[in-house]
């Protein structure tokens, strides 16, 4: 038995090459679903869902494995991507124009948008849908937006290639953290033996990788400075960290540490300080709100599938992770138990706007936490959004 976990780390790392491998015959492997041409479609089809039930089956059996293994295996996963063309989205355009707007033109992304620089090679390559939209994040989006940008020049191929190298970075930095922090093969199994995160982080070069890192660093890095300031970065990024955060806070009843409250509260102050200074308030709006938009994966579709109007669909999938929400926090004050993960499954399932990268939330967290529930709920989230999207 021993062996086993090693043969299907092998085995999973050979069907995610395989799947890279299957994408290069595709006529247009940026967009999704990705259709190769003949019979590399289904080479495609088969080896994703291998990989993904390989998956599944390794982080079963790490209790038998080294944590060697995990790591070497997750490396592999994680980086095969790399050698794919870009992946089931061109969000990396997007990321490219909006910190050209600063790097370039020196405006100010919250009031102006890549519309307004109609010839700059980014906003060629942006979706058009995306434009024409200000700045939808916080402040620390735009700055790890600009550092690939500020290297990519005027090359799309250059950018769309350091964004994914960036979102690679982020994704080992969190896995040698959960390695060092909890020793964990199946913390490390979990998080870097996900195929879905591989093909669109190495694969697609999302940012949202380093809101993960911020995520595994908070949890892993409980009761510390650092885990302290971890929260006020990662929501500067997006405010996901910040919706959980009140779930950390009532699992330890408020007793936490000098040392974290001043790192908590010094990160706030570093982040709010310089953004306002360079963005003014808009910024806050961005942060708060986030992008605007209706995914077909998301819970607010289903709804509105169903009959309902927009508005109250938004509604009645709010009022339903409130009520998860509750719960949730309730139980983290009287059991000290977080459930950071299955809440962050809540919220992805009832947003509106579902991208199939969020799972690199919901899975960081089920990592670090190593909650069993959560790390059901995370997979089987993980298994609806890649499949949804990815396979016609």
């Amino acid at each position: 038995m021993r062996r086993a976990a090693p043969l299907v780390g092998g085995a999973l790392a050979a069907a995610v090459v395989v799947a890279v491998a299957a994408t290069r015959h595709a006529a247009v492997a940026s967009g999704s679903p990705i259709e190769p041409r003949g019979a590399w479609d289904a080479v495609w089809i088969a080896a994703l869902v291998g990989a993904f039930l390989l998956y599944g089956l390794g982080v079963l059996l790490s209790a038998r494995m080294t944590l060697v293994v995990a790591v070497v295996v997750a490396v592999v996963v994680q980086l095969a991507p790399l050698f794919a063309p870009l992946l089931l989205s061109r969000d990396v355009y997007l990321y490219w124009a909006e910190a050209r707007v600063v790097t370039v033109h020196g405006a100010n992304p919250y009031r102006v948008t890549p519309s307004r620089y109609p010839d700059d090679p980014a906003t060629r390559q942006a979706s058009a849908q995306w434009r024409t939209q200000p700045e939808p994040y916080g402040p620390g989006w735009v700055a790890l937006g600009t550092l690939p940008a500020l290297t990519a020049g005027r090359s799309a191929h250059r950018a769309e290639l350091f964004y994914r190298l960036f979102a690679s970075a982020a994704m080992l930095a969190a896995l040698a953290l959960l390695a060092w922090t909890t020793r964990s093969a199946r913390a490390v199994a979990f998080l870097g033996w996900s195929p879905l995160l591989a093909l669109h982080l190495a694969g697609g070069g999302h940012s949202d990788a380093w809101i993960g890192l911020a995520l595994v660093a908070g949890v892993a890095l409980r009761a510390t400075a650092t885990g302290g300031v971890a929260w006020p970065l990662g929501s500067a990024i997006k405010g996901v960290p910040a919706v959980v955060l009140p779930l950390e806070l009532a699992r330890a009843r408020l007793r936490f540490p000098r040392r974290f409250w001043v790192a908590l509260i010094a990160g706030g102050v570093a982040v709010i300080v310089p953004a306002t200074a360079f963005f003014g308030v808009k910024w806050v709006t961005a942060a708060t709100i986030g992008a605007h938009g209706t995914s077909p994966i998301g819970g607010v579709h289903f709804l509105t599938e169903a009959g309902l109007r927009h508005r109250y669909a938004v509604l009645v999938a709010g009022f339903v992770f409130v009520a998860i929400y509750a719960a949730l926090l309730r139980e983290a004050w009287v059991r000290g138990r977080a459930r950071l993960a299955l809440a962050m499954v809540a919220f992805c399932m009832c947003s509106s706007l579902l991208r199939p990268w969020y799972a690199v939330w919901p899975v960081a967290l089920a990592a670090a936490e190593e909650d069993g529930a959560g790390q059901l709920a995370a997979y089987a989230l993980s298994a609806y959004v890649l499949f949804a999207d990815a396979i016609p």
